[in-house]
């Protein structure tokens, strides 16, 4: 077997090779080497290690091992993440965590079930690579959930009047302005960096970086279904949500992001803001709402028992110390 190497510059290059079946667009950002595996001409596994200075986690110098591609052939798995971890090493890390495309920004975690089928938006994987991983050494770091609710008419007298005071304070609940998407985008960009930047795991992402992820999703969003919050003209709440492209069978809506400003002010303005989401599901007859890719928090209450849900699917992202 044979283990080939290429360096940032050579990222499209690396880019371009398939391993498996759907190969996904391979972001660049934190991009440090693509690693691939060959036989005979055949590629038999790949990845990139991600170096990402921005991410945090335990005082380690952390790695990260995304756009993971491999057949089922252990000696080429193996070949490959001696070749990731000693490429880690070199730059000083002692820890990798993965699946991750170079940040949480990117497609990142293994399906516990994913035999199940997918929803829009969500990752593919092949289903043994989590058990390649778990056979190397990476063991589970977090956990996390999809759930899925009904949708029926329904009113929360409690909400009701958190709407009340937000309107009444200031705040002003629009839709996505489709005339004025990339300017919308740009607000946008700081606001979510200020919401997430407490989160597991979270780095900031350039503004270029963010519009070349977004941009695509223009034609695909519905104003109706991205609610944004506005107080003295400044962003202070958002939810994203859109139609589930992969479900043919039945009209099912995904809340994709949700985030709020931290200040008092705007206590209550998330549930205020799914409550909005809600509603319009109901007004256009959707069956049901996905709430995708939560963390697990253990004793946390999700967002989804709100509205009477249950659990459709689990995540596992992995660690290993190196």
């Amino acid at each position: 077997m044979i283990t080939e190497i290429y360096t940032k510059e050579q990222s499209d290059t690396f880019a371009q090779i398939n391993v498996s079946q759907g190969n996904e667009r391979m972001p660049t950002d934190h991009y440090y080497a693509g690693i691939a595996v060959k036989q005979q001409g055949v590629y038999l596994a790949k990845a990139v290690l991600y170096i990402n200075k921005g991410i945090s986690y335990k005082d380690r110098n952390v790695g990260l091992v995304g756009a993971y591609e491999a057949q089922e052939n252990e000696e080429a798995v193996s070949q490959l993440f001696q070749t990731i971890e000693k490429q880690a090493k070199e730059q000083g890390v002692d820890f990798l965590i993965g699946p991750m495309n170079g940040s949480t920004w990117e497609n990142y975690r293994f399906h516990n079930h994913p035999e199940k089928p997918l929803f829009f938006m969500e990752m593919k994987h092949e289903p043994y690579y989590a058990k390649q991983w778990k056979s190397i050494g990476f063991e589970p770091i977090a956990h996390y959930y999809s759930a899925i609710a009904a949708v029926a008419p329904r009113r929360n007298e409690k909400i009701d009047k958190l709407k009340s005071r937000l309107l009444r304070d200031g705040v002003i609940i629009r839709g996505l302005d489709r005339d004025n998407y990339v300017a919308d985008l740009k607000k946008l960009h700081p606001f979510l960096h200020d919401s997430f930047k407490q989160n597991f795991l979270y780095s900031p992402i350039s503004e270029s970086s963010f519009l070349e992820k977004y941009l695509p999703l223009q034609s695909v969003l519905k104003p109706e279904f991205v609610q944004i919050a506005e107080h003295e003209g400044e962003i202070v709440g958002v939810l994203l949500g859109t139609d589930d492209l992969l479900n043919r069978a039945g009209k099912t809506l995904i809340i994709k992001t949700l985030a709020r400003s931290p200040k008092r002010l705007y206590r209550g303005l998330g549930l205020v803001l799914v409550d909005e989401f809600y509603q319009k599901a109901v007004t256009k007859e959707y069956q049901q709402i996905i709430y995708a890719l939560m963390i697990d928090e253990g004793d946390a209450t999700p967002l989804s028992d709100q509205y009477n849900g249950h659990l459709l699917k689990t995540y596992t992202l992995y660690g290993k110390s190196i």
